[in-house]
């Protein structure tokens, strides 16, 4: 039996270890091989073994506006977080804890809008965007003008009632006891302190997992930046520059060939911060999902 036992263990070790370097290969090809130059590149047979920093490539690519695109999209991740979890906390608690008529219709009707596909609102949104009134030199109606679209407001209207924040959340109130609120309304607290300092500091597993979703979402947002201020460097978030960057003649190569360096560079840059966040917020992403009912 122990000798079974001990099989059966050695053969989930080496599944795990084959698994994870499975997982893991692409990642490192891709890291190796931007420290490469393109010629060491084409001749790597399973690895990319560098043979210089080539630091330059970094240099270059940092000076191609990377940085700014940097800066400017941490800040609409920012401002995205703090929207979806203070919404979401406030949605959620309204739905699980308060008692009004029609709650559970309304409810419901918030559902339905995660069954239609974001693409589908893609065309509706923007002509919403360039209809604005009084913006872009749009009259009250909404005419004569841009409205919003090629300005930085474009990219942080929109998204303000996030459905999913709302759902999680409302799934891990519901598993919370009221005793914690009965407890906070007679020492005199109000709805805010009860949503915020009574119940969010319990919340934090969902909370995390909102963060992680709505940073990989707003970090790898492409196609509404490229409908709305394509045209305009100094709004290009970080997934349309690293795209304007490929289509551009940042790392040319003789007769046109593709430098695989520079796209394994650029493939990098746009990885590493959502892959950080992920690693150091692991740990309450499954608890999270498991506190909130979401079991795959």
């Amino acid at each position: 039996m122990r000798q079974r036992f001990l099989i059966g263990r050695t053969l989930t070790y080496v599944f795990l270890i084959v698994s994870s370097f499975i997982m893991i290969y692409p990642v490192l090809f891709m890291a190796l091989g931007t420290f490469t130059d393109n010629r060491r590149f084409l001749e790597a047979v399973f690895l990319p073994i560098p043979n210089t920093l080539n630091l330059d490539m970094f240099n270059r690519a940092l000076g191609a506006g990377v940085g700014e695109s940097y800066i400017f999209t941490l800040i609409r991740v920012g401002f995205y977080i703090l929207v979806t979890v203070i919404v979401g906390l406030v949605g959620g608690y309204i739905f699980s804890k308060m008692k009004f008529p029609g709650k559970n219709r309304v409810f419901l009707l918030f559902l339905s809008g995660m069954v239609m596909p974001g693409i589908l609102m893609l065309v509706p949104a923007y002509l919403q965007m360039a209809w604005w009134p009084l913006a872009g030199g749009n009259n009250l109606l909404g005419q004569g003008g841009t409205g919003w679209i090629g300005k930085w407001q474009v990219l942080f209207i929109g998204g303000w009632v996030p459905v999913f924040a709302i759902f999680l959340l409302k799934q891990s109130f519901d598993m919370l006891p009221t005793e914690y609120e009965d407890a906070a309304k007679m020492d005199g607290a109000g709805i805010f302190t009860i949503i915020f300092q009574v119940y969010g500091p319990l919340l934090k597993p969902p909370i995390v997992v909102l963060v992680i979703f709505t940073f990989l979402g707003i970090w790898n947002d492409y196609l509404w930046p490229l409908y709305t201020v394509s045209g305009h460097p100094e709004l290009y978030p970080i997934a349309l520059r690293m795209q304007s960057i490929v289509l551009s003649d940042f790392s040319p190569t003789p007769l046109g060939a593709t430098n695989y360096p520079a796209e394994m560079l650029r493939a990098f840059m746009a990885l590493w911060p959502p892959a950080a966040v992920y690693f150091l917020l692991q740990r309450y992403f499954v608890q999270g999902l498991v506190n909130s009912g979401l079991k795959g």
